[in-house]
C-alpha cells in the first residue's frame, strides 16, 4: 500500500511538471516591448540574428528531432511486439501491442502535425516540451522502475536532442 502511495504521488508530480512545461512552451509572447538603450552587438549575436535565432538551426533541429521521434512512432505503430521485447523484459500480451499501435500513430501524428501544419518557430518550442515530457514519463522512469534490456539505453538519447532544441530556442 505504501508503494502504491508512492507511485501515485511521483505519478501526480510528473503530471505537475508536464502541465508546467507544456504551459510555458506554449506561451504567447505578452505585453509591450519596452525599449532598451542601443548596444552594439556582437558579430556572433549579429550571425544569430540574421539567421534567425538561437546556436541551432531551427529547422535542422526539427528535421533531425523529428526523425529521431518518428522512428519510435514507426516501430510502435508497425511492429509493437518487436519494440516492446527490444525494450523490455516482457512478453507482450494483446493488449500491450493495442497501446503500443495507439501510442505509435500519436507520435507520428503528432511529428505531422510539428512539421506540416505549424510554422518551425512554433513547432520548435512545441517539440522540445513535448519530448522533454516523454523522456521524464517515458524512458526515464522505465529506466528506474521497469526491467529493461541495454537497448533501452538507445532512448535516452533523448537527452542530446533536448539540449539542443533548447539551444535552438
Amino acid at each position: 500500500n505504501h508503494r502504491h502511495i508512492t507511485e501515485r504521488l511521483l505519478m501526480t508530480k510528473l503530471l505537475l511538471v508536464t502541465f508546467l512545461a507544456t504551459a510555458s512552451a506554449l506561451k504567447v509572447a505578452g505585453g509591450p516591448v519596452v525599449p532598451q538603450p542601443a548596444v552594439k552587438p556582437s558579430s556572433m549575436s549579429t550571425a544569430l540574428q540574421l539567421r534567425g535565432g538561437g546556436m541551432v538551426d531551427q529547422g535542422v533541429w526539427l528535421k533531425a528531432a523529428s526523425a529521431f521521434f518518428g522512428l519510435y512512432g514507426v516501430g510502435f505503430l508497425l511492429a509493437p511486439e518487436m519494440t516492446i521485447t527490444q525494450n523490455f523484459v516482457v512478453t507482450p500480451d494483446k493488449y500491450h501491442s493495442f497501446f503500443a499501435r495507439n501510442i505509435g500513430l500519436c507520435i507520428l501524428y503528432t511529428v505531422y502535425l510539428l512539421n506540416y501544419k505549424m510554422d518551425v518557430a512554433a513547432a520548435v518550442p512545441a517539440l522540445v516540451a513535448y519530448m522533454a515530457i516523454c523522456a521524464v514519463v517515458g524512458p526515464v522512469y522505465a529506466e528506474l522502475k521497469l526491467e529493461t534490456t541495454p537497448a533501452h539505453k538507445a532512448a535516452l538519447l533523448m537527452v542530446p536532442f533536448i539540449v539542443t532544441g533548447l539551444l535552438a530556442l
